[in-house]
C-alpha cells in the first residue's frame, strides 16, 4: 500500500516473454516509488523495458512476479475486466499515434473518451471544452483530425486524457510522430499541465535531453534501473 505522498510503487517487479524455448527478461527486479504531482521520464535504448514499464503502470500488462500499487489499489492482482475499468476511471492514456476517430471533431474525439464516466450531456461538453481550451485547442473544437496539423491532434489526444481527471497522465512516446519544433511545444504543455494542475506524469521517451523539464529521470537499460537524476540533469 502507498504512503500519503505516494501514488505508484512498484516492488520488486519482473516481466518475462516466453517465445518457444526463448524466455526475454523485459524488466528484472524493478523497484520505484512515484510521488503524487510529479512528472517523472522514463529513458533508455531500444529495449530496455521502458514501454513494459509504463504498461504495467497503467495497467495494460501485468507483471510476472512483484507488486505495483496506484494508491490503495494493487493493480498488479486485477483481473484483466478489472484493469479496463481501473483505466477507465484512473488514468489517462497518450500515445505516439494520436488514435482520433477520423470522423468525430475534436470536441466529439474528447466527449467519447469521457462517455463511459460522464453521462450528463451538459457536464460532457463543458468538461471536453474546458480541457481543448487548456491545451490552446479552442479554435479548432469543430475541425476534424484532418484539418488539423500532428501537434494540434496530439494537443486534441492529451486533452482527452486529462478530460477524464485522472490520477496518472501516461504518455507513451508522445512526440514519437512529431518534427522537433512541434515535438518541443508538446512537452512544454505536458510541463505546464504538471504544474497547473498538479497532475502526475509519466511519460517514456528516447529524448534524453527532455529530462530537463521533469522533476525526475530513470534511466533503464536490460530491464533494471541504472541510473536516477533529478530534473535538470
Amino acid at each position: 500500500m502507498t504512503d500519503n505522498g505516494t501514488v505508484v510503487r512498484i516492488q520488486d517487479v519482473t516481466k518475462e516473454y516466453k517465445m518457444g524455448e526463448t524466455i526475454t527478461m523485459a524488466l528484472d527486479g524493478v523497484s520505484l516509488d512515484i510521488p503524487k504531482g510529479e512528472l517523472l521520464l522514463i529513458l533508455g535504448p531500444s529495449g530496455s523495458g521502458k514501454t513494459t514499464l509504463l504498461n504495467m503502470i497503467a495497467a495494460l500488462d501485468s507483471p510476472t512476479t512483484g507488486k505495483i500499487f496506484v494508491e490503495d489499489d494493487e493493480i498488479s492482482a486485477l483481473s484483466d475486466k478489472q484493469r479496463t475499468v481501473f483505466r477507465a476511471e484512473k488514468i489517462g492514456l497518450v500515445f505516439q499515434f494520436y488514435n482520433l476517430f477520423p470522423a468525430l471533431t475534436a470536441k466529439e474525439n474528447v466527449e467519447i473518451g469521457l462517455a463511459l464516466v460522464i453521462k450528463d450531456p451538459d457536464e460532457l461538453t463543458s468538461r471536453s471544452e474546458k480541457y481543448l481550451k487548456m491545451v490552446g485547442i479552442e479554435d479548432h473544437m469543430n475541425k476534424y483530425p484532418s484539418q488539423l496539423s500532428g501537434g494540434e491532434q496530439q494537443r486534441v489526444a492529451v486533452a482527452r486524457a486529462l478530460a477524464k481527471e485522472p490520477m496518472l497522465l501516461v504518455a507513451d512516446e508522445p512526440t514519437g510522430n512529431l518534427d522537433a519544433e512541434t515535438g518541443d511545444k508538446i512537452w512544454q504543455l505536458l510541463q505546464q499541465i504538471n504544474k497547473k494542475t498538479d497532475t502526475t506524469i509519466i511519460a517514456v521517451t528516447h529524448q534524453a535531453q527532455m529530462s530537463k523539464i521533469a522533476d525526475r529521470a530513470i534511466f533503464l537499460r536490460s530491464g533494471k534501473i541504472a541510473q536516477v537524476t533529478p530534473g535538470g540533469e
